[in-house]
């Protein structure tokens, strides 16, 4: 796969299932001054979210990004999104501008692209190992970490960098077996249930960029617990849902007693975790 010919489509995105990144613009990508920032962007536009998306143009220079013009209306992108906080570099003293930015980006049916994107694999790959031996280190202290904002912002930015990162090769196997996301949860299930269980940890993980939370969201709903059981996913489930203080997801989540519940609840919070909405923010 290492062929000049070799580029990135949605099957391969899939497969690797990194499904959850693609992006379908609604437009084409505009290049101009952010009206408060003034500063020059290339603006997002896609049918799954609904504020527009800030692509920085040094990440575009930095990466050699080919936007072209014909690229618009009912492409594809695999992008992974940042709410930022901006302060106006002409105005130092003006209140800070909230954008929903490109953290990384990727266009799809170019080789250099393809190129471009089994290299950020590789440095995903490296932070989720680093990831997994600080979890291996700190297991024991975890449930004392989880009694603080600081040591739950500790063991947030370690599950934050653990995924499913397909192989770089793309081949065989797309997962290094026994890396799962489900088996890195019930490997450490008895130092991460104390910490599914502290009362700010729903409120902290709700903060995190869309991916992140999301990806978190799934590695505790398997941590298996000894003492509540099955009783402690449905409490987080609740928990997320009245800390996002979404109405939507409240109303999904306001009963869980049966299977058809949970499915429901589920379906609501992987919405809203996916999507740039977070508690005090802007509505979908």
């Amino acid at each position: 796969m290492s062929s000049k010919g070799a580029v990135l489509d949605e099957q391969l995105i899939t497969q690797v299932g990194l499904a959850e990144n693609l992006l379908t613009l609604s437009g084409p990508m505009e290049n101009r001054h952010h009206e408060q920032l003034q500063e020059a962007m290339f603006v997002v536009r896609t049918r799954e979210v609904p504020d527009p998306i800030y692509l920085e143009r040094k990440y575009v220079f930095d990466n050699q990004v080919s936007i072209k013009q014909t690229y618009g209306k009912g492409e594809k992108v695999l992008c992974w999104l940042s709410r930022q906080l901006r302060t106006p570099q002409h105005d130092p003293k003006a209140a800070p501008v909230e954008l929903l930015v490109a953290r990384d980006f990727f266009l799809l049916g170019d080789w250099r692209e393809f190129q471009r994107f089994k290299q950020f694999i590789k440095s995903m790959r490296i932070l989720d190992a680093q990831a997994r031996q600080w979890l291996s280190d700190h297991q024991a202290e975890m449930p004392d970490l989880a009694q603080t904002p600081e040591g739950l912002e500790r063991i947030l930015d370690c599950l934050g960098r653990i995924s499913e990162w397909p192989e770089p090769e793309f081949g065989g196997e797309a997962q290094r077996q026994g890396g799962t996301l489900e088996t890195v949860a019930k490997t450490y299930s008895r130092s991460l249930a104390p910490v599914r269980l502290a009362p700010l940890f729903p409120a902290l993980l709700l903060r995190r960029p869309p991916d992140v939370r999301f990806n978190v969201f799934r590695i505790m709903t398997y941590v298996e617990d000894a003492r509540y059981g099955a009783a402690a996913v449905v409490r987080f489930v609740a928990s997320l849902a009245e800390h996002s203080g979404d109405s939507e997801v409240k109303d999904a989540c306001a009963v869980l007693k049966t299977s058809r519940d949970l499915s429901r609840a589920f379906a609501s919070i992987r919405k809203y975790l996916l999507s740039p909405r977070r508690p005090g923010g802007p509505a979908a």
